[in-house]
């Protein structure tokens, strides 16, 4: 699984990226590790439109479904759609989830949702659950995705709140604060994981 999601990744981003016609590309070899490619204007553009969408494909990643900001709540797409849309609201979320849930997820390319997957059965998979996440580091900082994916859907979690006037209204504090100090757990070993690959360095 650890591989599937890291070939995923990889496989999604190089294909946004790297989306150029062969045509009319001069290829110089420079020395034996490092080749040179001469763009036209046209696939100079292009790739720097891709890389545009990458950029903002990956904010939008790691930026939080729910803002606070003083007595102000502000919601992103997804959050509005949890708030407005009740079938859609009861399909994100399980009492239980599998590893095909969490699959699943992932296979769309619902990443923050496959990672609230993840913390929601944290406690029971520990090591598993921390090397998936972790396995996201390579391409994005993993703790923001884990951040993001908690005020995302901890929120709207019909275990802890109801929606009241289009509003999330926490009624079961105790599960929102498990699942934040499991988000702050895995965030925590995320920067364990962090400064141990720089000791090997």
């Amino acid at each position: 699984m650890l591989v599937k999601i890291k070939t995923i990744i990889f496989l999604l981003v190089c294909s946004i990226c790297f989306n150029l016609q062969v045509s009319g590309q001069t290829v110089t070899q420079k020395s034996k590790e490092e080749v040179s490619i001469t763009l036209s204007a046209e696939q100079a553009q292009l790739l720097y439109k891709n890389e545009q969408e990458v950029k903002k494909w990956i904010d939008e990643l790691q930026t939080p479904g729910v803002i606070i900001d003083g007595n102000q709540m502000t919601f992103s797409k997804e959050a509005l759609r949890l708030i407005n849309e009740p079938n859609y609201l009861n399909e994100v979320y399980k009492d239980i989830y599998s590893p095909e849930d969490i699959k699943e997820s992932l296979m769309k390319g619902e990443y923050t949702k496959a990672i609230w997957k993840l913390i929601v059965i944290y406690p029971l998979a520990k090591e598993q659950v921390l090397q998936y996440i972790y396995a996201f580091d390579k391409v994005m900082p993993s703790d923001k995705l884990v951040v993001s994916a908690f005020y995302t859907y901890a929120f709207f979690d019909p275990k802890i709140t109801t929606i009241e006037k289009g509003k999330p209204v926490i009624h079961r504090p105790d599960i929102f604060e498990d699942y934040l100090r499991r988000t702050k757990e895995i965030v925590s070993y995320i920067a364990y994981f962090r400064a141990q690959e720089i000791e090997k360095k």
